[in-house]
């Protein structure tokens, strides 16, 4: 267990050093290095006390739902007071299959089904090579620290071992079935690679060009206004391009008096669908305040929400998702 532990503050060392500071959007697709504390509720045929163990690993978010993990463990069950009782020893390794509920930084629940080898040695008694499987919930809670994004993690899952008994002769050793939980910290990679765009670092806006009214069409579109993550509030850019916006649709509004402004919320894919929708309605509003306070009729203007059912790029990608959490204003003629 000391081993272990030691070997863990190594891999937690290594990677605060190769770490960069991360976007809040970013973080919960990203690779990651794991390390979690184990407690094993000790199977009847183990004769033993619980197990105390750790666990390293890695892992890659394949989609917004599946992240696969590699992951190596090691337990120890001390004997305990009960007559035959047997000291464990326990080597594990496992592919784990995790699908998620929702990626949200703040709460990222998942199911979790585990396939792999698990060693089990007796001390002094035997000891077997076994198929094993695990399967149950967790959920990631993401937090940063300097700038620095990390993730804690609680998980508890139900282990079967296929123990072959007569590996222990006289020992009444059976197949192993037993409860696990785990907690730990998840430390997200990032290479440097890719970066979202965010808005509030964009260029200003070009000068507004004094255009004749009567070469402007009724049938306008804007440029996109754009959030950062789960926000909906306007950026000093947006709020300069929209600035640019209402001295268009006034003099528009100018020649076609039934003039409609539509303005429609989106987002990235990032968050259940129901929190989603609320988001993209609440940055389709704050574009609609804003350019009723700037002198539009508010009379003119409908509002749509959609949600993340419409990206224009994909949600794979940090820049996409910045592509994506935007809200699009158009004008028509009626």
């Amino acid at each position: 267990m000391n081993k272990l532990m030691r070997s863990g503050l190594i891999g937690t060392g290594l990677a605060l050093a190769t770490v960069l500071p991360a976007h809040a959007d970013d973080v919960t697709m990203r690779p990651f290095i794991s390390e979690s504390l184990m407690y094993t509720f000790a199977d009847n045929s183990r004769h033993s006390d619980g197990g105390i163990g750790g666990m390293l690993g890695g892992g890659i978010p394949i989609n917004r739902f599946y992240t696969v993990e590699l992951d190596g463990a090691y337990s120890h069950f001390n004997a305990n007071d009960d007559a035959g009782s047997n000291p464990w020893k326990q080597y594990l390794a496992k592919v784990d299959n995790q699908f998620y509920f929702s990626r949200s930084a703040a709460f990222s629940p998942y199911f979790g089904l585990g396939l792999g080898y698990s060693k089990e040695k007796l001390d002094n008694s035997g000891s077997d090579g076994a198929f094993m499987a695990d399967a149950g919930v967790g959920a990631i809670h993401y937090f940063k620290v300097f700038n620095t994004d990390f993730g804690v993690r609680g998980d508890v899952r139900y282990r079967w071992v296929d123990t072959d008994s007569s590996k222990f002769p006289g020992k009444n050793v059976n197949r192993f079935g037993e409860p696990v939980v785990s907690l730990g910290l998840l430390i997200p990679l990032s290479f440097g690679g890719t970066t979202a765009v965010a808005p509030e670092t964009l260029p200003p806006p070009p000068p507004v060009v004094s255009t004749p009214t009567d070469t402007l069409a009724a049938n306008h579109r804007f440029e996109d206004v754009h959030f950062a993550f789960d926000k909906y509030n306007l950026t000093e850019y947006a709020q300069a391009s929209l600035d640019s916006d209402v001295t268009t649709i006034n003099k528009l509004s100018s020649t076609y008096p039934s003039l409609k402004v539509d303005v429609s919320g989106h987002t990235d894919w990032i968050g259940t669908d129901a929190y989603n929708q609320a988001l993209s309605e609440r940055r389709a509003t704050a574009v609609k305040d804003y350019l009723v306070r700037k002198g539009v009729d508010a009379g003119r203007i409908r509002t749509y929400a959609y949600g993340e059912s419409q990206p224009v790029a994909p949600n794979t990608t940090a820049e996409g998702r910045a592509l994506n959490r935007r809200a699009e204003i158009s004008t028509k003629g009626e």
